[in-house]
């Protein structure tokens, strides 16, 4: 028996495209008007919205009219390009019970299907939902790139926490994108359509940071030849964030308190009565603050008001399963600007294996900038791992270094004794196959990785016969 399903939309390619991917036992009613749709709800499985039109009421109200009118468990699905989350969330808001990203996804619009009509999702475990992970590593979530359960957990905590006015931490190493769970932050709230300001507290001078913050009238100070207004002001209605917080001195703490307790500000100066401001406070520090309160350098009122809601960002050593994702992205990305002759085709496995296996102090930035650097220097090519910084090659373990673990696997003395020569012989023809393999038969690079000079490696090649590897 067929099932109907009803399509709000004036898009004749979504339409098009929904019905290439539903369920050969679904049946598709597309519908460009919509009023007077409510009543047909009985008459149809499920529903999808088209949600694509940012902030457009009429898709919100009839999403929300739809849900209120029709049966209880009648399911609404939203259908949102990738990167207007806030639409997401507004449909979520609205009583949809899932949501679906363009461009449409065979499996993945039959996934969300099947558990809508399967009554597996209800409208409070769709908000924790998220895009397949072919999505989240090409397209991303924010602008974060990766599909590992660590990122995944930070995704769904963003998506519960960006509606609320509450003050958050963010905390992680550097590198770690901070700043991006800020910004995302406000770009999934209601403040999304009001400013966000950003403020590094670390690289602005501590005697000039009050100022930018709180702003000061004309005669305030040597050299204030007119009023100006503050960061602070400036992020009115919208967001403010406070990167490396940690590095704030003292007596600006208190300042910072009383705006987060009273919302008023007094500009340098200032002689009326305090300013009052409407803004969501996000900081976010690589220090240990529990540590620098017990140290007298951070005040511990501070502290807890600016972390109701905590959020701590996972090293990239700690999510390894996106290096691979990472790495294809920043290498896409960087091809854009080069021409078509110098783009670099791809990663090979042996330098992808040596990203997976490296520990990335600087996290997700020093990865791009390896990235870059690779992509420069080898136009036209492949990244190889003699392309990749030398510091990429250590590693902490000897089990992760691989020139370690293939000399380890090579010494098997058994007990009647071994030829030494013969060993040595079959070793050397083994790693020279090896360096060849790697470097795609580039002698001049293969004898860079064994370090021997690229005469000695052709030499070594033709005694040991191996000319057909080298090819």
């Amino acid at each position: 028996m067929s099932s109907f399903c009803l399509l709000l939309s004036e898009s004749k390619k979504l339409s098009s495209d929904l019905a290439k991917t539903l369920p050969s036992e679904v049946e598709l009613v597309t519908l460009t008007e919509f009023s007077g749709v409510v009543e047909l709800a009985t008459d149809f499985a499920f529903a999808l919205v088209d949600c694509r039109a940012d902030g457009d009421a009429e898709w919100q109200s009839q999403l929300q009219e739809l849900k209120r009118s029709g049966p209880d468990d009648f399911p609404v699905i939203a259908v949102c390009r990738p990167e207007a989350l806030a639409a997401v969330r507004l449909a979520l808001q609205g009583g949809a019970d899932s949501y679906l990203f363009t461009p449409l996804r065979k499996a993945e619009t039959n996934r969300v299907i099947e558990q809508c009509l399967g009554g597996l999702r209800s409208a409070g475990e769709a908000a924790a939902a998220l895009p397949a992970d072919e999505i989240l590593l090409t397209e991303g979530f924010c602008g974060f790139i990766g599909a590992s359960e660590p990122m995944k957990d930070i995704y769904r905590q963003l998506l519960k926490i960006a509606s609320a006015d509450s003050s958050v931490l963010i905390q992680g190493e550097s590198g770690t994108g901070k700043e991006l769970v800020a910004r995302a932050l406000h770009d999934l709230g209601r403040r999304a359509k009001h400013a966000f300001v950003p403020v590094n507290c670390g690289a602005i001078p501590h005697d000039l940071l009050e100022s930018e913050l709180f702003g000061y009238v004309k005669g305030a100070f040597t050299g204030a030849m007119s009023d100006r207004i503050g960061r602070v002001e400036m992020a009115d209605k919208g967001t403010i964030f406070l990167d490396e917080i940690g590095d704030m001195e003292p007596l600006l703490q208190v300042k910072i308190l009383r705006l987060l307790q009273e919302k008023t500000i007094e500009p340098l100066g200032w002689r009326k009565e305090p300013k009052k401001v409407d803004v969501r406070i996000v900081s976010a520090t690589n220090r240990d603050l529990e540590k620098d309160i017990v140290a007298a350098r951070f005040r511990e009122d501070l502290y807890y008001r600016l972390n109701v809601v905590p959020v701590t960002l996972p090293p990239l050593r700690d999510r390894r399963d996106d290096i691979k994702g990472l790495a294809e992205f920043f290498l896409h990305r960087f091809n854009s600007g080069f021409e078509t002759e110098d783009r670099v085709f791809g990663i090979t496995p042996e330098a992808l294996w040596l990203l997976e296996n490296y520990n990335w102090p600087g996290n997700v930035r020093e990865l791009e900038n390896v990235i870059e650097r690779a992509a420069v220097m080898n136009p036209g090519g492949w990244v190889m791992p003699l392309d990749l910084p030398e510091k990429v090659f250590q590693s902490e373990s000897s089990d992760a270094n691989p020139a370690n673990a293939s000399l380890s696997a090579a010494v098997n003395l058994p007990a009647g004794g071994i030829s030494l020569k013969s060993e040595v012989t079959r070793l050397e023809k083994k790693l020279i196959v090896e360096a060849l393999k790697r470097t795609h038969g580039v002698k001049e690079q293969a004898a860079r990785l064994l370090k021997i000079n690229r005469t000695t490696l052709i030499e070594k090649i033709r005694r040991n016969q191996l000319e057909e590897e080298s090819a």
